[in-house]
């Protein structure tokens, strides 16, 4: 009785085995008819790889040169991922192949926006150190990198100044600056009323610093230092010199680099296309081999 059940267990896993190994002999036995219909059509096969080798060369001077180039720029108002999402709209209008929409929304020619090909927003530091949390992307002012793809390289100067403008005039951003230019007014204005007072009271000051009578050395009404008062004054100028600038400087984009494309066009390649051609012109050779054969069996 033992004797049969083991049998009959031999007999179920060389069904299984034959069952596992036969999708591979299938497949090998594919690959050697394939090697041989390919000795047998070589000089087929290897017209059709010339030919997409030449096509390959033909596409590359054929094609369009599209160039690349890098804008660093970092904003005041704005956060990172905030810039992102701005920066995702303009990729997704490419994308979707309507110039018309994306140079009413960078505010420049038609023209000009159908040379755009492609814009990749990346952050200037891609592996933040580990001092930095998640709430990295919420600190102001740190930089980041436009990367953008075009088919002439003169359309970078307008496509910088339209990026910038694009988020610069964001009406959160406006709203946020018009905000900020508003405080710094107010400031501005209590520091100069602050700075009148000292200077009413450096008179008082000088007045009381006059010798008095036939007393020798001065007669003061308090204890007050006039150097102090003196000090104050200039740290208070100091104060409005610097809202001055924030004031002059108050433009939510900061431009680090410009874009400086290089003469070189990014793409096409000569050796990729070379490649490229080769390749499926040797699948080609393959496919239509196998057709022959078939037809003539």
């Amino acid at each position: 009785m033992d004797n049969t059940s083991n049998k009959s267990n031999e007999i179920d896993l060389r069904l299984v085995y034959n069952k596992i190994k036969q999708p591979f002999i299938t497949l090998w036995k594919f690959i050697i008819n394939i090697f041989l219909i390919i000795q047998k059509r070589l000089v087929l096969c290897i017209c059709l790889f010339l030919f997409g080798i030449g096509a390959g060369i033909g596409l590359f001077f054929v094609s369009k040169p599209v160039y690349s180039s890098t804008m660093t720029i970092s904003s005041s108002l704005l956060n990172n991922d905030f810039c992102r999402d701005e920066i995702n709209e303009l990729e997704t209008l490419i994308r979707d192949n309507t110039p018309k929409l994306l140079a009413k929304k960078l505010k420049i020619d038609t023209n000009s926006a159908k040379e755009i090909k492609k814009v990749e927003f990346h952050n200037y530091f891609e592996t933040p150190d580990k001092k930095y949390t998640k709430k990295d992307t919420v600190i102001l002012g740190l930089p980041f990198k436009i990367k953008a793809y075009v088919s002439n390289i003169s359309v970078y100067d307008t496509l910088q100044n339209a990026i910038v403008n694009y988020l610069e005039n964001n009406p959160y951003a406006l709203k946020r600056k018009e905000i900020k230019r508003q405080n710094i007014q107010l400031m501005r204005e209590k520091l100069r009323t602050e700075i009148q007072q000292l200077d009413s009271l450096k008179i008082v000051v000088a007045a009381h610093l006059l010798p008095r009578g036939n007393s020798n050395g001065f007669v003061f009404g308090q204890p007050l230092d006039p150097i102090n008062v003196y000090r104050e004054g200039i740290s208070l100028y100091k104060d409005d010199l610097e809202l001055n600038s924030e004031s002059i400087l108050i433009d939510n984009i900061q431009v680090i680099n410009d874009f400086s494309p290089s003469v070189r066009p990014e793409s096409p390649k000569l050796w990729k296309t070379i490649i490229t051609g080769a390749i499926v012109g040797f699948l080609l050779g393959i496919i239509l081999s196998l057709y022959l054969e078939r037809k003539k069996n």
